[in-house]
């Protein structure tokens, strides 16, 4: 299972200079961190940020006594970078993407804004079923912040065996709420599959989905609003 990550951007530079950037910095044997840049073109970039955690753990025998062992851990980050909307592709990242972020932002003459996405999940399943010329149902979705009278809220799960949205629209009836995630079931090489998608411009699926189902989930994502 893939967890993929969108983010929007401003560039400061072209991308072409930014990976130059990056290769200037690369990951080695000695390094504590660095760029792996696999494929560049005038509006992309793929590659992984590496780095290289050294640290030491101590263990209590039974008998009383400590031992300590040299651990070194690798934490990498996969990235695709974009000149146009969405920017910025995040496979599997780590808790913490604040190295990378931090090195990013350096070599963008610390000019470069990141913006978290905040997504109309409704908006996007429907962009991604016309993409991928697919039956899509919404078979369980996930809500938060459901004002039930003033002050009090709820946060509820919906299921089905058949597409929720109707059964979302009569438990709302018009109150406010946040749709935080839906999971989604279509048809595809004649067998039924699933994928999550998450209102912070998140989707989960399975690896062998993603030839036929990224390029769609990336494209079909909407586009903030000036402001959001």
């Amino acid at each position: 299972m893939k967890r993929i990550r969108w983010f929007a951007a401003k560039w400061p530079i072209a991308l072409r200079t930014l990976a130059t950037k990056m290769k200037s910095h690369p990951f080695r044997e000695d390094s504590l961190n660095g760029f792996i840049i696999e494929r560049v073109r005038d509006n992309f970039i793929n590659g992984r940020y590496v780095e290289k955690i050294s640290y030491q753990e101590t263990l209590t025998t039974p008998f009383g006594d400590q031992q300590i062992f040299d651990r070194t851990e690798y934490r990498q980050l996969e990235f695709s970078l974009f000149s146009t909307f969405p920017h910025m592709e995040f496979w599997d990242a780590p808790r913490s993407t604040q190295s990378y972020v931090s090195k990013l932002t350096e070599l963008n003459n610390f000019s470069l804004t990141i913006t978290p996405l905040s997504v109309d999940l409704l908006k996007w399943v429907a962009s991604f079923q016309a993409l991928a010329n697919a039956k899509v149902t919404i078979d369980l979705l996930q809500i938060s912040g459901l004002e039930l009278e003033t002050d009090v809220t709820a946060r509820v799960s919906i299921s089905g065996n058949k597409d929720v949205r109707e059964a979302l629209q009569r438990v709302t009836k018009g109150r406010r709420f946040d749709l935080e995630r839906v999971q989604l079931k279509l048809l595809h090489e004649n067998r039924v599959v699933g994928l999550q998608l998450i209102n912070t411009g998140a989707a989960k699926l399975e690896d062998s989905l993603l030839e036929d189902f990224l390029p769609a989930l990336r494209q079909s994502l909407p586009v903030p609003k000036p402001g959001e």
